[in-house]
């Protein structure tokens, strides 16, 4: 979802409105909290003013009527009087005059002993209490009585020519005390009285006394009833009346037992009033004059900004789709006099468009350079794995649904490695070079050659080639290579063996038909090379039957599925044991007994095969540990070895590290290899054999006639012993051939100085014949078929008799 675009402008506008607007908040804050404070003070001063206004009257009042006693008592000449009762005729007589002058409402002459001897009237309790303080402190007193309305109680001792002690109480109303604070507070007061309630409000008092009673009343009952008189003793209350406004504080003056007496002061605050909505309304308008003046102010200042950084935000696209004129071509206003930030943006993006412009040149001549190296093989020219796997999942897709069919030829060459090893990668490197030559000059316009890696190379055909135009560039190629190759004078002369796998027109992955034609020329090499083969679906199932077979081995290494069989070898004059073969045999939990020919074969060359090798090495030491312990010492037990056991690295220190182990002499194993295996590279071959034998391990060479021997290899190789193939033995009386080439070599292995050994021996006629022609060594099943390992001992000490053949030593028929 697409953000909502607010522009610099106006974020600019409302953060400094903002900013305004918290300024504002804090001065205004503070200057109603100053008015506040103001008026609290004015509220405290009015009502410090009331109360010392009421305490200023009251005393004066009372000042005026003591005045007025001493001057009564002076002229009545009450010190020459023997009792009181002049005087209480007299101030009977001055009761009226005291009324209009002073506002008394009563008036009492009470004896020393509370006695009434005047009063106008009836005595009160109150009055009968500030006679008891003059008695009490025979000084005057001054009481504010309060019961149904308050009275100020003017108490004075007066005394007679006896010195007896009377005392004259005058009580004087509050009209004239609220006048004089009217007067000297220009304010109106009332004294007001109110129920004994805690929820009594002012619109329930009753006005006893007031300097405007109408506005009073008016005032009062204007209040609502949340105006608790409890809250406006403390805080005051404003009221608003006839446009005028008016704080009202309440002082406490006295209380009777059923009612609490007030006096009210009522202040004209208008000015107050008028003072806080004026400068309200100057805050105000000052406030929205600067807002309108700082919108302007920002729309014109930030308005050419933002405008220039929208017309460069619309044409910065332009860089990423490459349209580096179009950019430029668009001018953006600047300033001439005084630059500033969008000045510096505006050309920095024009710098970085001509940087973007050349590194775009350069990306795309990179580009190119990538894609040929990417694409084509650097060493040969050709296309490689990755063009090749482009062309082709291109060619499929192309070719989907219209039954054209086309199909891939992979070739290897043979045996490339012994190249490399004999006379370097550099020549290596320029054979490879011709070869691909060859190949390309083959295939012309039928398709595209690729170096697949190393000495592979994968031909692409055409679409709608015949399985005939496969097989016939097949065979170009084949013959193209019959001619040695020559490099630096040297010549060697190079076969390939090559895979070709079609579509048929049928659906089917790059991979899948990258892997077939990889199969079909497996199958070539294992046919020996220097040939074709077109895959088919039985290939695909030997390759799935190896990896299954692989894994197995591997499972049945882990659980023990492997055990040895040990073969006889008898010297064939005198009858003595001269040693075992040991034969490796596989029991499988479902198959039951394995075959070696059904699993060895396929393992050969796998790592598994190597890992099966040493196992079945260590095997034959712990056995013949065994057999030392029963007194059979003086015999050997052949070992063979594969081809990728015999060439690895670490057959050397494994073989020394279990002679250590078993305190054994390396004389007694010989080390069994086929022709193949010697003659696949003679002459590693013969320093691995060399470095063997100083450990004192000797060699035979198995199947001896049936692969590429020759007296030239066996002149070279280290060897010991020669086995003659079983192939020969079998029909050596039926066949003349088989007979002579054995009977040729016996004669050639004795007079190289080596030993013979006829394997496959199972009658007595042929043992006779072999002896007879001086063969060494018998093997066969006309002594024992091989011997699973957990019969072996009992076989020997039933069969051998002080290291000879127990059976033959006791017949008839011992051959001489």
């Amino acid at each position: 979802m697409k953000a909502n675009f607010v522009s610099v402008s106006v974020k600019l506008f409302v953060l400094v409105v903002s900013a305004l607007l918290l300024l504002s908040l804090a001065i205004s804050i503070l200057s109603v909290s100053r008015l506040d404070q103001e008026f609290s003070e004015y509220q405290s001063n009015k009502l410090r003013q009331g109360n010392t206004q009421f305490e200023t009257q009251s005393r004066i009042v009372s000042d005026q009527v003591r005045s007025w006693l001493e001057s009564f008592t002076d002229l009545i000449q009450l010190k020459n009087q023997l009792d009181f009762d002049r005087a209480a005729r007299a101030l009977e007589q001055q009761f009226d005059s005291l009324q209009l002058n002073y506002n008394v409402e009563a008036l009492w002459l009470v004896s020393d002993d509370f006695k009434p001897i005047y009063q106008s009237a009836p005595l009160t309790n109150e009055v009968l209490a500030s006679v008891k303080n003059v008695s009490e402190s025979f000084s005057p007193d001054n009481y504010l009585s309060c019961v149904q309305q308050c009275q100020q109680l003017v108490s004075i001792p007066i005394l007679n020519a006896r010195g007896e002690m009377a005392i004259v109480t005058i009580a004087i109303s509050f009209v004239d005390v609220i006048y004089a604070i009217n007067q000297a507070l220009e304010n109106q007061v009332a004294i007001v009285a109110f129920d004994k309630s805690q929820d009594v409000t002012l619109a329930q008092a009753d006005i006893i006394n007031s300097s405007a009673k109408e506005l009073m009343h008016a005032l009062f009952r204007l209040n609502q009833p949340s105006d608790l008189l409890s809250k406006v003793k403390e805080d005051g209350l404003q009221v608003e009346y006839q446009q005028n406004s008016y704080l009202i504080n309440m002082l406490p003056l006295a209380s009777s037992p059923s009612q609490n007496f007030y006096m009210a002061q009522v202040d004209n605050v208008s000015s107050f009033t008028e003072k806080y909505q004026t400068y309200r309304m100057q805050f105000i308008l000052s406030a929205l004059a600067i807002f309108i003046i700082l919108a302007l102010l920002v729309h014109f200042v930030a308005g050419p900004f933002t405008k220039r950084l929208l017309i460069l935000s619309d044409i910065l696209p332009l860089l990423a789709r490459k349209k580096f004129d179009q950019f430029r071509a668009v001018k953006i206003p600047q300033s001439k006099i005084f630059p500033d930030e969008i000045d510096v943006l505006i050309n920095a993006t024009t710098d970085l468009s001509y940087e973007l412009e050349q590194l775009n040149i350069e990306v795309t001549q990179k580009t190119k350079e990538l894609e040929n190296i990417a694409m084509y093989d650097l060493l040969t020219g050709l296309p490689n794995r990755n063009m090749l796997n482009f062309q082709l999942r291109k060619q499929l897709k192309s070719t989907a649904g219209n039954n054209l069919n086309f199909g891939l030829i992979f070739l290897d060459l043979d045996d490339f490695k012994k190249v490399n090893d004999s006379h370097g990668h550099g020549e290596g490197d320029k054979l490879l070079v011709e070869a691909a030559n060859r190949i390309n000059l083959s295939v012309t316009n039928m398709g595209m050659s690729c170096r697949f890696g190393g000495d592979e190379f994968v031909i692409l055909l055409n679409e709608n080639t015949s399985n005939e135009q496969a097989e016939d560039l097949a065979k170009a190629i084949l013959k193209s290579f019959q001619k040695p190759i020559k490099v630096n004078g040297a010549m060697f002369y190079v076969t390939c063996s090559i895979g070709i796998a079609m579509t048929e027109g049928s659906k089917i992955q790059a991979s899948e038909l990258v892997s077939h034609a990889d199969i079909a020329m497996y199958e070539a090499k294992d046919h020996g090379g220097d040939r074709y083969f077109i895959y088919h679906g039985d290939m695909f199932q030997r390759v799935a039957h190896r990896v299954m077979m692989e894994g197995e081995v591997k499972q049945a290494l882990a659980k023990g599925q492997f055990s040895l069989s040990l073969q006889p070898q008898l010297v064939a004059k005198t009858n003595k044991v001269h040693g075992f073969e040991a034969l490796l045999r596989w029991q499988h939990p479902e198959r039951g007994t394995v075959s070696p020919d059904d699993f060895i074969p396929l393992l050969e060359n796998s790592e598994h095969m190597i890992s099966l090798g040493y196992w079945v090495i260590r095997r034959c030491f712990e056995l013949y540990v065994r057999m030392r312990d029963i007194g059979l010492n003086d015999v050997i037990i052949a070992i063979n070895l594969s081809a990728a056991q015999f060439t690895d690295v670490n057959l050397q220190s494994y073989l020394e590290a279990l002679l250590k182990e078993f305190d054994l002499d390396a004389e007694n194993f010989e080390l069994e290899l086929t022709e193949h295996t010697l003659v696949k590279d003679i002459d590693k071959a013969i320093v691995t054999m060399d470095a063997l034998r100083l450990l004192g391990f000797s060699f035979a060479i198995d199947d001896f006639g049936t692969g590429y021997s020759s007296l030239a290899y066996l002149k070279r190789m280290p060897v010991d012993v020669i086995k003659i193939d079983k192939s020969f033995v079998v029909g050596m009386l039926e066949n003349h051939a088989d007979f002579q080439i054995i009977m040729s070599t016996i004669a050639m292995v004795k007079n190289l100085g080596l030993t013979v050994i006829a394997e496959g021996v199972e009658t007595k006629a042929q043992l006779r014949t072999l002896t007879e022609n001086d063969c060494d060594l018998i093997q066969g099943y006309y002594f024992a078929k091989p011997i699973p390992e957990v019969e072996l001992f009992d076989f020997i000490g039933r069969e051998i008799v002080n290291g000879n053949w127990k059976v033959l030593a006791n017949s008839n028929t011992i051959i001489n």
